[in-house]
C-alpha cells in the first residue's frame, strides 16, 4: 500500500473551471486543469486545457497543452494540441505540434508547426543575456 515510489507525485489535474455565458472577465487568467469558456474574456489565458465553447469569446493569447476553439477568438495560441470546431471564428497566429479542424470554421490565421522554434525565439533569458552583455561592454 505504501512505498517509496508513492513519494513521486505525478501531476494530473482533474479540476475544471467554467466561465459561464453571463460572465465577462477583463484581465489575464492562469489556472491548472481545464478551463471551459462560455462567456467573454479580454485578456490572456494560461492553462493546461482550454476549451472555448461555441458561445465563448476571447480576445487575447492562449498558452496551453491542449486548446479547443469552438467560439470567437482573436489572438495568438501556443499549444501542443490544437483543434478547431465547426462553428469557430478565429483570427491570429497558431503555434502547435498537432492540429485538427472540422469543416465550417471561419479562419483568418497563420499556422506555425513546431513549438521549439517559438519557445526559443521568445525566450526572455536570451534577451536578458544580450542586454546585460551590452551593458558590460558599454561600461568598459
Amino acid at each position: 500500500m505504501f512505498s517509496r515510489d508513492s513519494d513521486k507525485v505525478s501531476k494530473t489535474s482533474t479540476s475544471s473551471s467554467v466561465i459561464g455565458t453571463e460572465m465577462q472577465i477583463n484581465g489575464n487568467i492562469k489556472c491548472s486543469g481545464k478551463l471551459v469558456l462560455k462567456g467573454m474574456v479580454k485578456g490572456n489565458i494560461e492553462c493546461e486545457h482550454v476549451h472555448i465553447s461555441a458561445e465563448g469569446t476571447q480576445t487575447g493569447n492562449i498558452k496551453a497543452i491542449e486548446c479547443i476553439i469552438g467560439g470567437k477568438f482573436t489572438g495568438d495560441v501556443v499549444a501542443d494540441s490544437l483543434a478547431f470546431e465547426s462553428n469557430a471564428n478565429i483570427k491570429g497566429n497558431m503555434y502547435y505540434n498537432s492540429l485538427s479542424a472540422r469543416p465550417g470554421s471561419n479562419l483568418e490565421i497563420h499556422l506555425f508547426r513546431g513549438l521549439e522554434k517559438r519557445i526559443e525565439d521568445k525566450s526572455p533569458t536570451k534577451d536578458k543575456t544580450k542586454k546585460s552583455t551590452n551593458k558590460k561592454n558599454k561600461g568598459t
